[in-house]
């Protein structure tokens, strides 16, 4: 494309999609450039149920509680300035959305803002002419509306600062340049990626669950840094789920059913049969510190038939019970600890002191004192003790990464002095800022569409 545009986009996801088309809203010319070749092409967008959230609050919550959870679930570590721009364009996104002809419906409490038509109750992954696939194929006919052009097959290598930026990119094994007054990276991050995965997440990427459209392999933020850009600190952390170990090769247990509720209500163990994590803390921090361990792939969950019956806060669509078993997911049953126990590799005493020391740190409140303490107000403590007894050997899986490229809340690309690059901006998934801390505070994934609205109004100087 010969002429220079004021606005092109690197990734044609939501945040994406959402930043092309509020630009072109507002007068620019706008061109996406997105890797994958197929009409539907895949994207983390295409396999999310369509929840906008912030850490599991509606979008139009008052705006200061929204600041106190991101606050409390990030322990403080998300930047306070880009969590007030989250916070101040959730509600216009979600308006915005609508005008778009997105539909958007309530699932209860926690649920104010879905994407409809939702992807039905199920095992297995069901997107097409669901949620995000409706959304993105609204998106691309709206920027096309607008005279946008969305180019699929090109992948973008390089960037070369000045004014205007050039993009360097490869279609069809053909290199081209493109020049723009803004760029806005919006590729996703980088969980596709085994090396990065590796250096940041965990020592064995082959040996995590890929819960993700396997296109987010981190050009972005590379790109970016071979200019002079900065990361943002929480490299390490990333959101995904606990699942059926089999899961790693049956793609009927991801990403439903989830075993976080179980985890959460029961006790995780590594193959010595030594707890790994605080359990309280949830499927997201579990994932995280089981993705640490030399091997991710040696973790079983231990409960009984009250928490396999339904645990307090179980509230996802899915349940494993029935849905793990009935796909192929591995459920250990049996009458008594004793004979659960050669079935995950232990001797029959060693799962009976574990669970008789767990259930007594319970009766006798002395959860702190356990190796490592269990919590007891983030979820419920119950106690091991109603036959049959379960365990399921687990996988942790991946879908997005947490740390990315540093931004400012005007979405600014910062460089490593913490100062504005001129023309780099950054949305969605591929940032970092939001999430993570000691025990990876989840944000929210959805809702970062919001900083693609932002970024779009920015460059267009256009004050909400």
């Amino acid at each position: 494309m010969p002429e220079t545009r004021d606005v092109l986009v690197i990734g044609g996801g939501i945040a994406g999609m959402t930043a092309a088309n509020r630009a072109a809203e507002l007068g620019k010319r706008v061109v996406v450039l997105e890797k994958g070749t197929e009409e539907k092409y895949p994207s983390n967008t295409r396999f999310t149920y369509g929840t906008f959230h912030i850490n599991f609050n509606g979008p139009l919550t008052d705006e200061q509680k929204l600041l106190d959870i991101i606050e409390s679930a990030t322990e403080g570590t998300a930047r306070k300035d880009l969590a007030r721009s989250l916070v101040k364009a959730a509600p216009r996104l979600m308006d915005w959305l609508s005008g778009e002809g997105i539909a958007l419906i309530a699932l209860g409490q926690y649920h104010t803002h879905v994407l409809s038509p939702v992807q039905r109750t199920g095992a297995g992954l069901y997107w097409d002419g669901y949620a995000g696939d409706v959304t993105l194929q609204k998106l691309e006919a709206n920027l096309k509306k607008r005279g946008g052009v969305l180019l699929r097959g090109t992948k973008a290598l390089a960037l070369k600062l000045g004014n205007p930026v050039a993009v360097e990119a490869e279609q069809a094994q053909k290199k081209m340049t493109f020049k723009a007054g803004a760029v806005v990276i919006a590729d996703g991050g980088f969980q596709a990626n085994p090396d990065m995965v590796r250096e940041f997440i965990s020592p064995a990427p082959d040996r995590l669950c890929q819960r993700h459209g396997r296109t987010a392999t981190g050009d972005g933020l590379r790109m970016v840094q071979a200019v002079g850009a900065a990361a943002s600190k929480e490299m390490g952390n990333f959101y995904g789920h606990l699942h059926a170990r089999e899961a790693m090769t049956n793609p009927k247990l991801w990403p439903r059913p989830q075993a976080d509720d179980l985890a959460a209500a029961g006790i995780v163990i590594d193959a010595s049969g030594k707890r790994i994590a605080d359990e309280s803390y949830g499927g997201i921090y579990l994932s995280n510190a089981i993705a640490r361990l030399p091997d991710p792939l040696s973790t079983t969950v231990i409960f009984d038939q009250a928490i396999w019956d339904g645990p307090p806060g179980r509230g996802h669509a899915q349940p494993p019970n029935p849905l793990l078993p009935e796909n192929g997911g591995t459920l250990h049953k049996a009458d008594t600890l004793a004979e659960l126990a050669p079935r995950i590799g232990l001797a029959p005493k060693q799962l009976e002191d574990i669970v008789a020391a767990y259930n007594n740190a319970i009766k006798t409140n002395t959860l702190d004192r356990l190796s490592p303490p269990r919590g007891a107000t983030r979820a419920k403590v119950w106690p091991i003790n109603t036959a049959p007894f379960y365990a399921i050997p687990l996988c942790t899986a991946i879908t997005n990464t947490m740390g990315g490229i540093a931004i400012d809340g005007d979405c600014r690309v910062l460089d490593m002095a913490g100062m504005p690059i001129p023309g780099l901006y950054a949305a969605g998934s591929t940032i970092g800022g939001l999430d993570g801390g000691p025990h990876s505070g989840y944000v929210g994934g959805l809702i970062k569409t919001a900083l693609g609205l932002h970024a779009a109004e920015v460059i267009a100087g256009f004050t909400a």
